[in-house]
């Protein structure tokens, strides 16, 4: 794989735009180090760009996701590891990086049906994880990798996490939705309908410490 690089674009800002009383001091720690990050990347420590990149994205911050994942891809800063380029850059998409949308098509081209089939596995684990956490987000992350990252869509699984993240507020789950029940028999949606009212109920009531 060649090393030059000149092809790769690095997110070297993020937009902020939060409210006053919404930011706080774990934002602001996290903006300083994606700027240290930056600005490493930006003078060539490609090696502490890096590092910082990777310990963001275990952190959740979607744009060091998809830094992360490209440098993986190319070899910069760390050695080229198809598998996690390819996982971190589905948890960037999944975030609603749309550049990573091309990445994780250029690198799934570069894996086996076998290594592309764990690995959705290992990325569907993470985001149920954090889905039943209670993480909205992550809801519809579950629903997206359910119908996106597979080959062929799962439309029951798809439906259900979707029906579960528009319970908590997601608009981003709606294409999900419409498309599963123009595809799904009546018996089909009803089931997936019964188990997203069991997904919600649990989340909620641990949410609240209610059995």
């Amino acid at each position: 794989m060649c090393l030059s690089f000149k092809n790769i674009t690095i997110i070297l800002s993020v937009v902020w735009s939060l409210s006053a009383a919404s930011v706080n001091a774990n934002t602001q720690m996290l903006k300083r180090e994606f700027d240290q990050a930056s600005y490493a990347f930006a003078n060539k420590n490609y090696v502490v760009a890096a590092k910082t990149f990777k310990s963001l994205s275990e952190k959740n911050d979607p744009n060091s996701q998809y830094n992360y994942a490209l440098l993986l891809f190319k070899g910069v800063g760390t050695p080229t590891d198809l598998e996690e380029a390819w996982y971190w850059a589905w948890r960037a998409r999944l975030n609603g990086v749309e550049r990573a949308n091309s990445l994780t098509v250029d690198i799934a081209k570069m894996l086996s049906s076998e290594e592309a089939e764990s690995l959705q596995i290992r990325l569907l684990a993470a985001v149920e994880l954090d889905a039943n956490a209670g993480d909205p987000g992550a809801l519809s992350s579950v629903a997206k990798t359910y119908f996106y990252v597979k080959e062929a869509p799962d439309y029951e699984d798809g439906y259900t996490w979707a029906l579960v993240a528009q319970a908590f507020g997601q608009e981003d789950v709606l294409d999900i939705i419409g498309d599963a029940e123009a595809n799904l028999a009546l018996d089909q949606k009803l089931k997936s309908q019964r188990l997203a009212n069991e997904i919600f109920s649990e989340i909620v009531n641990s949410s609240t410490g209610t059995n």
